[in-house]
């Protein structure tokens, strides 16, 4: 045997959220209607940003949808690094015609690390550089002294031509 019991209905309570819940809409976004249809629209402001550094608000400000700014920011927090403003177009969820209206605007910042200064920590911590290349790296700068010049690297045994040209515009001498 089942008992149906009639939810208690507070007509002025659903009233009053309902009314909250409009205020809100209306200050968050401009609301066109069209028929029956309530449609929110929102216009991006673009601006230049390095997809390593930007935060969730200013991906809403390009006009990025929040499922992508979602999946964004737990990629990066992952360790995910961007490079190259290509980078930026692996995002699945970003649709091309987005990544096309976003690419003139990715400026990513690009640190010059100091050869004859760098220790192994940073070393890892460029593209294509792991713990054993590092270790090279540093070997090396004890043999000859010090670096004179980022080509020198190519002197380092099994030093990967493709991992140079990454490092090229990462590095410095001085």
């Amino acid at each position: 045997m089942y008992i149906w019991v009639q939810p208690s209905f507070d007509d002025a309570k659903q009233t009053t959220l309902r009314a909250k819940w409009e205020a809100h809409n209306k200050q968050s976004s401009n609301t066109s209607t069209s028929g029956n249809e309530a449609t929110i629209t929102t216009s991006p402001i673009l601006f230049k940003f390095d997809p390593n550094t930007v935060s969730g608000a200013e991906l809403k400000q390009l006009g990025l949808s929040e499922k992508t700014i979602a999946i964004f920011i737990n990629w990066r927090s992952k360790g995910k690094k961007f490079y190259y403003k290509e980078d930026f177009k692996a995002l699945y969820t970003l649709s091309d015609a987005d990544y096309q209206r976003l690419a003139p605007h990715i400026h990513i910042q690009v640190k010059r690390i100091n050869l004859n200064t760098a220790d192994s920590a940073t070393l890892v911590a460029l593209p294509g550089i792991g713990p054993k290349l590092a270790y090279k790296i540093l070997d090396y700068k004890k043999e000859i002294g010090s670096y004179h010049s980022i080509q020198q690297l190519k002197d380092v045994y099994h030093f990967p031509d493709s991992t140079f040209r990454i490092l090229e515009q990462r590095l410095k001498v001085d």
